[in-house]
């Protein structure tokens, strides 16, 4: 029997179907990340060099493709934050993970939007991983608290809403933060939930928001 050429060895490019894949997945990141999750299909298959035809054969659909973008930020997020949690020192890793999450609101605009969206039921998949991020920076926070360095009315809720506070923290009245102004503002937020506090805080805290 006739036998085919033997398949390449390592450090070959992949096959069509799995480097058509990955660059739909780089270029729905990239395109969600400055436009938001408003992107049409032709516009992410143009970016990734690709036809139409073939996103809907690699996913199925576009909503497919950018759920899948999504979990994989979600993903990168549980990572990060198993990562602050072996940090030996309980505030560095509390603020470490506010900084990044911050950063990942910033630097993508679709996932800003997918954490901020409480109207709609999110899909088994992101609640998984949305129930995992929680149970992280509560765990976080715990630690921090316990060590003495977090205010103790400060709760996890508090701490995730204060990670989008730099979404807008470009330009006021003229003045202009510049592109890293907004780690300025993460850090003056730290200091501000960091014990001891010097003002209560008013108002009931943050609730976890039960979609249904």
């Amino acid at each position: 029997m006739r036998r085919g050429p033997p398949p390449p060895r390592g450090g070959g490019a992949p096959p069509p179907p799995r480097r058509n894949r990955r660059q739909l997945i780089v270029a729905t990141r990239e395109a969600i990340a400055s436009r938001g999750l408003d992107v049409s299909a032709l516009d992410i298959a143009t970016a990734a060099g690709v036809g139409v035809g073939t996103l809907y054969r690699r996913f199925g659909t576009k909503e497919a493709l950018l759920d899948n973008v999504v979990l994989g930020l979600y993903d990168e997020l549980c990572e990060t934050a198993q990562v602050c949690l072996e940090r030996a020192d309980a505030w560095d890793g509390l603020a470490e993970f506010v900084m990044e999450l911050a950063g990942a609101h910033r630097d993508s605009r679709g996932l800003a939007e997918v954490t901020a969206a409480c109207e709609r039921p999110p899909t088994p998949e992101l609640a998984q991983r949305t129930a995992a991020l929680q149970d992280a920076v509560a765990r976080l926070t715990e630690r921090a608290r316990a060590a003495g360095h977090l205010r103790a009315d400060v709760t996890w809720e508090d701490v995730l809403i204060c990670s989008r506070a730099p979404l807008d923290t470009d330009h006021c009245l003229g003045v202009d933060a510049g592109p890293d102004g907004w780690r300025r503002v993460v850090t003056i937020l730290l200091d501000g939930i960091r014990a001891p506090g010097r003002t209560p805080l008013e108002g009931p805290a943050p609730q976890v928001h039960q979609a249904g």
